[in-house]
């Protein structure tokens, strides 16, 4: 049985939720900022894919960043199709000693580019493929770029509101003070591969080999720049 939605009114919530000034964070690491809002907002917390509140009858994902943190947006953590090695087996064969002293594989790859570690992103629209190749390997797992898109447009139910927070430290505690949010809807496909081709999304691989010797993912996932987001949707809408 679906799941019924919470019906938020996001602009009266997140202007009460900004005049509180700065908020300490219910958590101490990085999702600190999505896991307060969330909580002030009374959303639960949701990691299997779905919507988290509706907003005039929309289907909307919630994403918070810290505002000078820069970072890129999760678009979709689904895991590529590994062949013919498992993930464990190249992070092996092809990734590199960490500051940890690990096997691992943390690295940036971007369409038909090789990074320093002789990895790219290849897009075989014949073969329906989203390809990750090094540069010797050749091909070591890959997306089904049709299911890829479903996956990202079920997620973000193609809508988007991103909200993004000052932070401040007080000794071992953060503080978050909400400031800005736009809600971005109708995801573009079109769009979505054109950004792909020129380097605006991107898959992020954070892989490293455990002492059992299995693969831990800490989020390995496609990742777009936050100045590109108005450009993968056709409605940008000011919410605070």
């Amino acid at each position: 049985m679906e799941e019924i939605l919470p019906e938020i009114n996001i602009k009266e919530k997140l202007k009460v939720i900004k005049d509180k000034g700065f908020i300490k964070s219910l958590r101490k690491d990085n999702t600190g900022v999505g896991y307060t809002l969330e909580t002030f907002l009374g959303i639960k917390e949701n990691n299997i894919g779905e919507p988290d509140f509706t907003y005039n009858g929309l289907k909307v994902e919630l994403k918070a960043q810290r505002k000078k943190a820069g970072s890129r947006v999760t678009l979709s953590t689904k895991s590529p199709i590994w062949d013919p090695l498992r993930d464990r087996d190249i992070i092996n064969k092809l990734g590199y000693i960490d500051k940890k002293g690990r096997k691992a594989l943390k690295i940036t790859l971007k369409i038909d580019r090789f990074n320093p570690k002789e990895f790219k992103l290849n897009l075989d629209e014949k073969e329906d493929k989203l390809e990750i190749v090094h540069k010797s390997f050749g091909i070591v797992c890959y997306f089904k770029f049709s299911e890829l898109i479903d996956t990202i447009k079920t997620k973000l139910y193609e809508n988007l509101l991103l909200v993004l927070a000052d932070k401040k430290k007080e000794g071992e505690e953060e503080y978050f003070h909400y400031i800005e949010a736009n809600l971005f809807s109708h995801f573009d496909e079109t769009n979505f591969k054109e950004l792909l081709i020129d380097g605006k999304i991107v898959w992020e691989f954070r892989m490293h080999l455990k002492e059992s010797g299995f693969a831990r993912d800490h989020g390995s996932g496609l990742r777009i720049g936050r100045k590109y987001l108005s450009n993968l949707f056709k409605k940008e809408e000011k919410i605070l």
